[in-house]
């Protein structure tokens, strides 16, 4: 059998790589993070012919200067891991802009295939290329794909093994006027056998001379005795070119590129104009803030709608439809699924006797694995629509249309979608943070959505604002949702002071925009699958084990005896060593140990503070229960802010870790909020006993 074949997936973002990726791994992709980052690797390996290739999806990038952590991570991969091939994505719609990553990586080594995807896109576009003319001229494979008919597959892949073990040429790009100081400056670094052993002599001269801090730093280590007239010359080189050399190295690529690449081998036949007329308006200053936030505003309802009846069944008991209102809630997805599971759990009691066994099946091991599958339709649904945006083209217009509004507080115009499906639901807003490319931003955002309160939480709030009453109560929940945003955006803009080192109030926006198209189901179902699998192994793992262990602390006595009555277990009698906690909340008394009871079961479920609460007082409803924990309206005020921002639930913890595949991150989380709940709590407590005094 013949060694296996190593292969890195390389190309700027919006190309096709991941649906690429999807095609010739059929979906079956171990994902991990490269070590020391959050960034996320997959790989899979696959079988051509007799031949056993393993596909290493490498992030996306714009070119090879080390400046991001996913240009870092390439360039290591290209000279660390040496693999076999790299096979470098270009966008034949935009074939002359996507070429130059092509050319930065073959100016670096000669192992390349390069794959032209949308070809079928293209040619509709009235763009036609001649692939052979280019190949010639690149001195490399290059096969025009179309990863959604699967047209030209086998013949990447073959050109992929004929390519494994051959040794080719790097790509030597004329610079013009430049070339003298670049031949100067690669002597020099040929004089190193252990850099020149490593990296192309002309490409470390080019790096140099472009500034580039890896090189640099390589420089003045393996080259002291020479860096000075390494610097020399490049200085010389600036005064004689006038102008940033990087900028120069770059305008002299795209110049090879038209001139000696393209030329007589692209073809743009004149068609009528594509893009539509309305499409312009996600540019507008005025009206793409509002656009945006519509269509966001209409995904969101149908999303949620369709999985809970949230929020369309508040609005509908707040009117007084409260039949309706409980139609729809009983009707949809979530519901039904609910109906189901209490059939079977009814079924299994009935068929096995209601002993401590069969209410561990059905309430513990049953409604572990309830808990798990009643967030898959809500995720379903929410990948759906963020894959049919992503791949209609709709979504980078969508986060241009917000950037201007988001960028002062340290975020993107990618974060809109995170931050307002958060409302709803935390764990698929964090999912969603996989559509921001930044991956500094992204984790910055898995950090800091779980602090917008979602749906079960404001069922909470709800309750607490009824019990309250007055005109304290009715500002409660918009007060807390207001303070919410506050956080993220406080916490956001406090982080990128301190990460950025140029200190800018701006976040820049770099984003490739696509054609806007109606979306492919099958690249829409990839990329659902694979998150919703991701979800199902990972992050449901976890919550089927907690689950499953919170039953049994409910249910176990101090001696290790089974008990029905949690006022016993375990949980409330830790519950009452820890009610202290709660004191500088207004929270003492009495009835304290229920409220930190509440607050413990809220961990597992924000939805378990109401029924908790309800089943330890044994009042009648939520808001009788709130009332008869004697609370007063600080207190009450103060408790409402801490539930809402203390801890994220724990299919939320489980989708942090999920995403980051850190525990050092999702520790982080935990503290951050409760750090900043606490703190809240207990100045909303102070503040609220003030103004009610003066009153």
């Amino acid at each position: 059998m013949s060694r296996q074949i190593i292969v890195g997936l390389v190309g700027q973002p919006n190309v096709g790589k991941s649906t690429l990726f999807n095609v010739l791994t059929r979906g079956n992709a171990i994902v991990t993070n490269w070590p020391g980052t959050t960034v996320e690797r997959s790989e899979a390996v696959i079988r051509h012919n007799n031949s056993e290739i393993k596909i290493i999806d490498l992030p996306g990038i714009y070119g090879l200067s080390y400046l991001t952590p996913e240009e870092r991570i390439t360039r290591k991969f290209i000279t660390e891991e040496n693999p076999d091939v790299i096979v470098v994505l270009a966008d034949s719609t935009i074939l002359e802009r996507t070429l130059y990553l092509v050319i930065e990586i073959l100016e670096l080594t000669g192992r390349v295939v390069v794959a032209v995807t949308k070809v079928d896109e293209a040619h509709s576009r009235g763009v036609h290329v001649n692939y052979d003319l280019i190949s010639k001229r690149l001195g490399v494979p290059v096969v025009p794909v179309s990863a959604i008919k699967g047209d030209g597959i086998d013949q990447l892949l073959s050109s992929i093994v004929e390519k494994a073990g051959v040794e080719s040429p790097v790509l030597r790009v004329e610079y013009g006027e430049l070339e003298a100081f670049i031949n100067a400056i690669e002597e020099l670094f040929a004089g190193s056998r252990q850099l020149s052993s490593k990296y192309p002599p002309r490409w470390l001269a080019l790096k140099f001379l472009e500034g580039d801090v890896e090189v640099e730093e390589l420089a003045r280590r393996q080259l002291s005795g020479v860096y000075s007239e390494l610097c020399m010359v490049r200085e010389e080189a600036k005064r004689r070119i006038g102008q940033d050399l990087a900028a120069f190295i770059s305008i002299s690529r795209m110049r090879f590129i038209r001139e000696k690449i393209l030329k007589d081998a692209l073809i743009i036949a004149p068609l009528k104009k594509i893009e539509k007329s309305w499409y312009r308006l996600f540019y507008n200053p005025f009206i793409a803030p509002l656009l945006s936030l519509g269509i966001l505003l209409v995904v969101f309802l149908a999303v949620f709608i369709v999985n809970t009846g949230f929020p369309l069944t508040t609005i509908l008991d707040k009117l007084g439809y409260t039949e309706l209102a409980s139609i729809i809630r009983e009707y949809s997805i979530s519901g039904i699924i609910d109906k189901l599971f209490t059939a079977l759990s009814n079924y299994i009691v009935n068929s096995l006797g209601e002993s401590p066994w069969t209410l561990f099946l059905v309430n513990g091991l049953l409604g572990g694995v309830a808990s798990v599958i009643v967030f898959i339709p809500l995720i379903l649904i929410v990948m759906m629509a963020l894959g049919a945006l992503e791949d209609s083209g709709l979504l980078p217009r969508l986060a241009i249309g917000v950037h201007l509004l988001l960028n002062k507080a340290g975020l993107s115009g990618h974060a809109l979608l995170p931050l307002s499906i958060s409302m709803g639901c935390n764990v698929p807003g964090i999912m969603s943070t996989r559509a921001v490319p930044s991956s500094s931003e992204r984790l910055k955002l898995i950090l800091l959505t779980p602090f917008i309160p979602c749906q079960a939480r404001l069922v909470v709030l709800l309750a607490i604002a009824t019990a309250i009453g007055g005109f304290a109560g009715a500002l409660l929940v918009p007060f807390i949702y207001v303070v919410s945003f506050i956080i993220v955006f406080t916490l956001s803009y406090i982080i990128h002071r301190l990460t950025t080192s140029e200190r800018r109030e701006e976040v820049e926006l770099l984003l490739e925009i696509p054609p806007v198209h109606k979306p492919y189901l099958k690249v829409v179902w990839w990329f659902t699958w694979h998150y919703l699998k991701h979800f199902i192994t990972k992050a449901g793992t976890v919550i089927l084990i907690v689950s499953i262990a919170s039953w049994l602390l409910q249910h176990t006595s101090l001696g290790f005896m089974y008990t029905d009555n949690a006022s016993e277990s375990i949980i409330a009698s830790a519950s009452r060593s820890l009610s202290i906690i709660l004191r500088p909340l207004g929270v003492s008394g009495e009835y304290s140990w229920i409220a930190m009871y509440a607050v413990i079961m809220g961990f597992l479920a924000k939805e378990l503070v109401l029924s908790t609460i309800v089943t330890a007082t044994g009042a009648s409803d939520p808001i009788e229960a709130f009332k008869t924990l004697g609370l007063s309206t600080p207190s009450a005020i103060s408790l409402a802010l801490f539930i809402s921002l203390y801890i994220p639930c724990l299919a939320t913890v489980a989708t942090i870790h999920g995403e980051t595949r850190s525990w050092k991150y999702t520790i982080l989380s935990i503290i951050l909020m409760l750090i900043v709940a606490y703190s809240l709590g207990v100045l909303a407590f102070h503040i609220a006993n003030i103004l009610l005094t003066i009153n």
